[in-house]
């Protein structure tokens, strides 16, 4: 990566000790320079737990964001913003790019920077659409600077807490909201959520966005047309809730259930938080490497070792499933190959197996350029084929006219980068977005020559009914 993309070198002070001092320095420098700062302070505290340090001081009317992967001893949380912005468009990933850098090179940290994920961090969500097509619809990209972020890798506990600075700011006063944050954090006194007890929740029936069984047989004429090899089709189940439901409940209990997923929360303002487990990291960026997946073909888990073996080699061996799995390998092989990563590795395809299905995996290793950012490669990446379809230029287009309605947040994009361009991003999918007056639970399979309708529908009604029985301890789609 060049080196415009890292943060610059600058002096670092010890947030254990009196913070005052740089502070003043950053004071002066804004009003040397007539221009706003932004400061990030960093430290090492005890133990806590992101998930319930959000649940606690989590602000619905700002932005928030958590990424836990239990099986890498992952877990990360953020709350509010110090600075935010929002984009649209086909080029809404450069724009973001360039807020980001300008807003890292006016950064100044203190604290050890050691990890990934720890001093100032950038949070972005983008949707699967380019552009917004409704008011209850998230921002096509939104990419924030939090008030406060915590980090747990291993043993390893960081908080970050951030504020802006302008030629006019207090450096007392500053000093003193900083002090603040961080014995608001240190001091967390963990309670219930005042939303309801999930797994006692009742909903009625739900309205879905389309016939599945008639897009997917519309979709198969696409495809036996020539015009296009793969389509994603997403079905959305729309229920009407009697209550609030804890969107940090399920999130716990999704964590417990599937450690080998990133179990994830995100919400913008006034729209609602999106929460689930998904097995799909989109990219993921140390230094000069890049690494990202391909996930395509499903299967159950069997009830036994020997059964679950059969499914899972029956899986790697299936015409249809190979064929699948191909095209998603081939185009993100070629996307990246667009933005000048011409040296990407295909790694041996494996099972990746969780606890209500098994997929094939290929991880996909590649070296950043020279003047390569991570956001270039989440520009070419998505929608990946496992999301949209090939060619992408007719898969979407064709998305959009069958599902009828936004997909917003899901099979979108999620993630953080810090000042040092180390990064993950996920993709949302086996997830339901929630408001306090509804949940959609969201589900897609991917189409390909061969494809059976009402096996496609089997396969999502799979990946449906496993966030449902989280939520209300029952599997049936059509409420009671």
């Amino acid at each position: 990566m060049s080196s415009k993309n890292v943060l610059p070198d600058i002096s670092l002070c010890d947030p254990s000790e009196d913070l005052l001092p740089f502070l003043q320095q950053i004071v002066l420098e804004s009003k040397s320079k007539r221009k706003r700062l932004y400061c990030s302070v960093t430290l090492e505290t005890g133990y806590f737990d992101p998930l319930a340090i959000l649940e606690g001081i989590n602000n619905p009317r700002d932005s928030n964001c958590y990424m836990e992967k239990p099986a890498d001893e992952f877990s990360i949380a953020c709350g509010e913003s110090v600075a935010k912005a929002s984009f649209s468009g086909s080029d809404r990933f450069t724009k973001a790019r360039i807020w980001s850098d300008e807003l890292l090179m006016h950064t100044r940290n203190a604290g050890k920077l050691a990890l990934s994920g720890s001093g100032p961090t950038h949070f972005l969500s983008a949707t699967f659409e380019t552009e917004k097509r409704s008011d209850d619809s998230p921002d096509p990209l939104h990419i924030f600077f939090p008030r406060w972020q915590v980090l747990r890798k291993g043993g390893v506990h960081l908080l970050t807490v951030n504020a802006e600075i302008n030629p006019f700011s207090s450096p007392s006063k500053l000093k003193e909201e900083l002090d603040e944050s961080i014995c608001q954090i240190k001091g967390m006194r963990y309670e219930q959520p005042r939303s309801s007890i999930i797994n006692s929740t009742k909903f009625d029936s739900p309205m879905e966005n389309l016939n599945y069984l008639d897009a997917v047989r519309k979709a198969l004429c696409e495809i036996h047309s020539g015009k296009l090899s793969k389509i994603v089709l997403a079905r959305q189940l729309h229920y009407d809730t009697k209550c609030e439901i804890s969107s940090f409940s399920i999130a716990h209990l999704l964590r417990d259930r599937y450690p080998d997923c990133f179990t994830f929360c995100l919400s913008t303002p006034n729209k609602g938080t999106m929460v689930g487990a998904t097995p799909e990291t989109l990219l993921r960026v140390s230094g000069s490497n890049l690494e990202t997946e391909a996930i395509a073909g499903s299967a159950p888990r069997g009830p036994s070792a020997g059964r679950d073996a059969l499914w899972g080699k029956t899986l790697l061996g299936q015409e249809k499933a190979i064929h699948e799995h191909r095209l998603v390998i081939e185009s993100i092989i070629r996307r990246l190959a667009s933005i000048g990563l011409t040296n990407s590795m295909e790694c041996k395809t494996r099972l990746l197996r969780l606890a209500n299905l098994q997929h094939m995996r290929t991880p996909i290793r590649a070296k950043l350029a020279n003047g390569i950012h991570p956001f270039d490669a989440l520009d070419a990446l998505h929608p990946t084929p496992a999301m949209g379809g090939t060619p992408r230029e007719e898969a979407i287009p064709l998305i959009r006219k069958l599902e009828k309605t936004s997909r917003g947040w899901y099979s979108g994009v999620a993630g953080w980068m810090d000042g040092r361009g180390h990064g993950e991003f996920i993709v949302p999918i086996r997830c339901g977005k929630i408001t306090p007056s509804n949940l959609t639970l969201y589900a897609g399979a991917g189409v390909v020559d061969g494809s059976v309708p009402e096996q496609e529908k089997i396969e999502t009604d799979w990946k449906l009914e496993a966030m449902l029985e989280v939520i209300t301890g029952r599997t049936n789609l059509i409420g009671e």
